[in-house]
């Protein structure tokens, strides 16, 4: 008896855990790594570019500006742009020109057409969609009297192979106090 006790007990034995092939059948559902959600755009890609002005000095032309999409995607990689500086006397110095009701302005512009490989001033992209630009050889005293220049006012074109952005003529930021 104790030999049927005994093979019994093995049978019982291999049955319940005697093979293992049920946990291989089991297959677990692959694991799924959504994309990396784009937050930047080339400007070649951009069907929109909306310009947001962050600083202008007058006096030096040093400007900074970030560039985003429609869907406030970052716009990386410009490089065709066309910046123009106003520069206008001051409103309240009274003049004894007949003809000082024509408020004149001074303009410099700084260009780069990519193609032809010819850039005015320095571009720079300091992170995604951030950009700062350093106008060389600004000079307001070239084309009128020394001091004349007061106010100050910038025009930023930004070129892509798709879009440009709206031109708008921005004053000078006030210095922090």
């Amino acid at each position: 008896m104790n030999d049927k006790l005994i093979t019994g007990l093995l049978a019982t034995l291999l049955l319940c855990g005697g093979c293992g092939s049920d946990d291989a059948d089991t297959t677990e559902p692959p694991i799924v790594v959504p994309p990396p959600v784009a937050d930047s755009i080339d400007i070649n890609e951009a069907a929109a570019i909306n310009l947001t002005l962050a600083q202008f000095d007058g006096d030096s032309g040093a400007l900074s500006f970030s560039l985003a999409d429609d869907s406030a995607q970052a716009i990386t990689n410009v490089k065709d742009y066309r910046i123009t500086y106003f520069g206008f006397p001051d409103d309240e110095s009274p003049s004894r020109k007949a003809k000082a009701w024509k408020r004149w302005h001074v303009t410099h512009s700084y260009a780069c057409d990519s193609a032809a490989a010819q850039c005015d001033g320095v571009l720079v992209e300091s992170d995604k969609g951030q950009y700062s630009f350093e106008a060389i050889g600004l000079n307001w005293d070239d084309n009128s009297a020394p001091g004349a220049v007061k106010r100050y006012k910038v025009a930023i074109e930004i070129n892509g192979a798709l879009a440009s952005n709206e031109l708008t003529l921005q004053p000078a930021t006030p210095p922090a106090t």
